[in-house]
């Protein structure tokens, strides 16, 4: 087997028994407890991930990933395009509930927002070269501005639990107007 072809096994190995470990509910999750679950040592958890922190940031990185802000400049003045991006995301918080309320939870949110901010860069490099900001500064600004927002609108959301106030969709639209 190639050796970057077992790599990535091995992270996904250590991913998955990290998301199990949280999806069963277990609180201070350590290093230990992710190997003990994953069946290896120490040092193949040390030879993928510097530390806990860099396992969360890796697996909050890959999910961000999936949810198609990338899509964003794409859709910027299309207040229709934006729900659909936004309803995606509130599907896959849905989806994985469980997961974000433990992101949310381990840092407070920052890192995950660090993270968000880090796609939204992206997003906003992409609109100053088409010309709907005109200076990097203020689509900096802007970039900060929705972050902050948007986290505390998804964190609302699954605050909610299953007495929600509206469906996704209405939310999703909710979140396309004001954004």
């Amino acid at each position: 087997m190639p050796k970057e072809i077992r790599q990535r096994t091995t992270e996904q190995i250590i991913r998955s028994a990290f998301r199990d470990l949280v999806r069963e509910g277990h609180k201070n999750i350590n290093v230990k407890k992710i190997c003990d679950a994953a069946a290896i040592s120490r040092a193949t958890f040390y030879a993928h991930y510097r530390d806990l922190y860099d396992l969360i940031a890796t697996d909050e990185r890959e999910a961000l990933s999936r949810l198609g802000f990338e899509d964003y400049a794409e859709n910027y003045t299309d207040p229709k395009a934006r729900a659909g991006i936004f309803l995606r995301v509130l599907t896959h918080l849905d989806e994985n509930e469980w997961l974000y309320r433990y992101y949310f939870g381990v840092q407070g949110n920052w890192y995950f927002s660090l993270v968000l901010q880090d796609i939204m860069a992206a997003v906003s490099a992409e609109l100053v070269r088409r010309g709907v900001f005109s200076e990097q500064e203020k689509a900096d600004l802007s970039v900060l501005y929705h972050t902050t927002g948007l986290m505390a609108a998804l964190r609302r959301w699954l605050e909610y639990g299953r007495a929600k106030p509206c469906t996704r969709e209405a939310y999703a639209q909710m979140l396309s107007e004001i954004a």
